[in-house]
Order: C-alpha cells, then sequence, then structure tokens
C-alpha cells in the first residue's frame, strides 16, 4: 500500500466524520495488521490507517433493489378476507367482554342486595331479642 492509501487518525475522521477517538479506537484494534502504520516521533507514536479498513467499516454498502412483488387477484381476495375476519373476530371478542363485564355488574349487584337483605334479617332479629329481653325485665 502507498502512503496515499494511509490517513492520519484527524484526517480519517474528518473525511469519514467521525471522531478522532473512535478512529483510535479503530486503529488499536488493527494495531497489529497492515491497516494500520505507526511512526515514532518527538511526542511519541503516530499512527495512520488504511482507506481500505475505513472503506470498509464506515461506508454504506450498496444496497441491491430487489424486484417488485407480484400478488395475484386470488392471494389478495384471501389477505382481503382474512382481514375482514379478524375484524370480525375482534368485534366479537368486544362484545363478549362486555357482556361479561355487564354480567359482573348484576353479580356485584346482587351481592350488595343479599348482603343488604342479610343485614336487615340481622338486625330484625337483634331487635326481636332485645323486645324479649326488655318484656323480661
Amino acid at each position: 500500500m502507498t502512503n496515499q492509501e494511509f490517513l492520519t487518525i484527524k484526517e480519517a475522521a474528518q473525511q469519514y466524520s467521525r471522531s478522532e477517538q473512535t478512529i483510535r479506537r479503530l486503529v488499536k484494534q488493527h494495531i497489529l495488521t497492515s491497516h494500520v502504520r505507526s511512526e515514532d516521533t518527538p511526542k511519541g507514536k503516530a499512527y495512520q490507517i488504511s482507506q481500505v479498513l475505513l472503506r470498509q467499516e464506515y461506508e454504506a454498502p450498496s444496497i441491491t433493489t430487489l424486484p417488485a412483488l407480484v400478488v395475484s387477484d386470488s392471494l389478495q381476495l384471501e389477505n382481503q378476507q382474512l382481514r375482514e375476519a379478524v375484524t370480525e373476530r375482534d368485534r366479537t371478542i368486544q362484545q363478549l367482554q362486555n357482556r361479561l363485564f355487564e354480567q359482573g355488574d348484576v353479580m356485584n349487584a346482587m351481592a350488595n342486595q343479599l348482603t343488604s337483605q342479610m343485614t336487615n334479617q340481622k338486625m330484625s332479629h337483634i331487635e326481636e331479642l332485645l323486645i324479649q329481653q326488655n318484656a323480661q325485665f
């Protein structure tokens, strides 16, 4: 690879719209490969990274266009029928849920009425016992 195929970290970050830290992480991952070169400088090591690796990592792959899906009329009709069946099923489920709620309300009202009647009977019985005790005194 020639020098033109390598970029400094700063150049790579600018060209591929990434942060320098991101490019440094990529360099670190590939430090022992031919995609990364280093050079000793007075400030330490200066790294360069190959454009081949940068393209592999950061350029979007080409997207192939798939041919349009052709659906026969019979499949479209079957699809429509299935959608209508699902809609009808959902409507039926909703109606059944509403009936259950109504029945629950009726059961609660009956339970309240029964509790009320039992309470009234107990009160009547207590009143009778009190009358009997008063009669004995």
